[in-house]
């Protein structure tokens, strides 16, 4: 097979370069692929580079430029390039089939191999290119839609299972709105686990913790490289009842509202980009906008958000010690503290606050993390009372904060 040209789109550098260079390993000789992780310039990229195929984190596939998702302008826009997506759920494989992409790969999650995810990348590249260009020319060009039949119909016989036919997704249960707050806001929906869905067993132990002084109001979390997986592992497996939860997740302004958006697609908890005069409701996830420093204050018997521009900490902002400050300060012991992976020392400081008012904390173990910084500092400074792997990480935070 001659070489291909590939343009790989995905807002991590290093799992953009790494990506990147498994992906040179694999294809034929002479293949070419271009790299991209702003997609403010991804269609000019397209017009110069003419790649034969488009493979794009499907985290990178929802973002809004001039009003449309990237996924669906591409498919209409570009219908002569096969686009294959990739994610941590198997729940946005339907999304994006319905987008417009010619396959959705699952990316293992951190604690795991990524041996057969190239491998398996490579071979729908491939197929995927092989489909473009024995596409009869007729019905492929600009302007010209490849359809599902199409590409099914142009596809190798030998070893390919063709693609189920996108579906609409299902509109998402929602209860009734949670009664009024004595501070006017209207309530948001909750979410509800379907019918069929079997009921959550009870987690067990990870380890015994001490006796809280006071039961867990308040969840808050910091992480920062690798973050964004981790906490699509951990929050994807939380179930309700649980007390509300506040992340500072170290992400440009626009990424965090699209990580939200993506995270409450995939998660039984309502996930939001948090807003200043939010009420932190049970089962519910506020995640700190980029460029904002996010806090909790107390207020008529509620808790509530603070997020407001201010001078990066620890060249941050958000800063995860600016939310853990504030939870130490209003909240005190009754707030469980939870450090994820990333690089530096946001947040040591303030969980040690944490655990110095009497709060329950957890952090991230070295195995399980992309970057072992931020856990190690804190750990190192004795802010740490347990160490846990992402896996065990769920049940951690369950066990703790009921």
């Amino acid at each position: 097979m001659q070489g291909l040209r590939i343009l790989l789109i995905e807002n991590s550098i290093y799992f953009l370069d790494t990506c990147a260079q498994e992906l040179l390993k694999r294809l034929p000789a002479g293949s070419l692929v271009e790299k991209n992780a702003d997609p403010v310039d991804v269609k000019a990229k397209i017009q110069l580079f003419r790649p034969m195929v488009i493979i794009m984190n499907f985290a990178m596939s929802v973002i809004t430029m001039d009003g449309n998702q990237l996924l669906p302008s591409f498919a209409s826009q570009y219908p002569h390039i096969p686009i294959i997506t990739y994610g941590l759920m198997d729940t946005s494989k339907k999304t994006a089939l319905s987008f417009g992409a010619f396959a959705y790969l699952k990316k293992p999650g951190p604690e795991q191999s990524l041996e057969g995810f190239y491998e398996e990348l490579v071979r729908l590249t491939a197929d995927a290119a092989a489909a473009s260009t024995s596409a009869p020319s007729t019905n492929v060009g600009p302007g010209a839609m490849v359809t599902k039949e199409l590409w099914t119909a142009a596809m190798p016989k030998k070893g390919w299972l063709p693609l189920a036919p996108p579906t609409p997704a299902a509109p998402a249960v929602q209860s009734e709105p949670a009664a009024a707050a004595p501070i006017t806001q209207p309530a948001p929906p909750i979410k509800t686990i379907p019918p069929s869905a079997p009921t959550p067993e009870e987690p067990k132990p990870i380890f015994i913790p001490a006796a809280n002084k006071q039961a867990i109001q308040l969840i808050a979390i910091g992480s920062s490289t690798g973050g964004t997986e981790a906490l699509s592992s951990i929050l994807t497996h939380l179930r309700p009842p649980l007390p509300g939860i506040v992340i500072v997740q170290h992400i440009p302004p626009m990424f965090s509202r699209l990580l939200a958006q993506r995270l409450n697609d995939e998660c039984v908890l309502t996930i939001k980009e948090g807003a200043t005069g939010d009420i932190v409701r049970p089962d519910h996830v506020y995640i700190a906008p980029g460029n904002k420093h996010m806090t909790v204050h107390r207020c008529g018997g509620q808790i509530m958000l603070d997020c407001s521009p201010g001078e990066p900490v620890h060249s941050c902002c958000p800063s995860v010690d600016v939310l853990f400050d504030s939870v130490a300060q209003e909240i005190g012991a009754g707030a469980l503290g939870v450090i994820l992976t990333g690089m530096g020392k946001d947040g040591a400081e303030g969980l040690l606050h944490m655990r110095q008012k009497g709060s329950p904390t957890l952090g991230q173990d070295q195995q399980s993390c992309v970057v072992y910084g931020m856990p190690k500092a804190a750990f190192d400074s004795g802010a740490v009372e347990h160490q846990v792997s992402l896996r065990d990480m769920p049940r951690a935070i369950t066990q703790t904060a009921r």
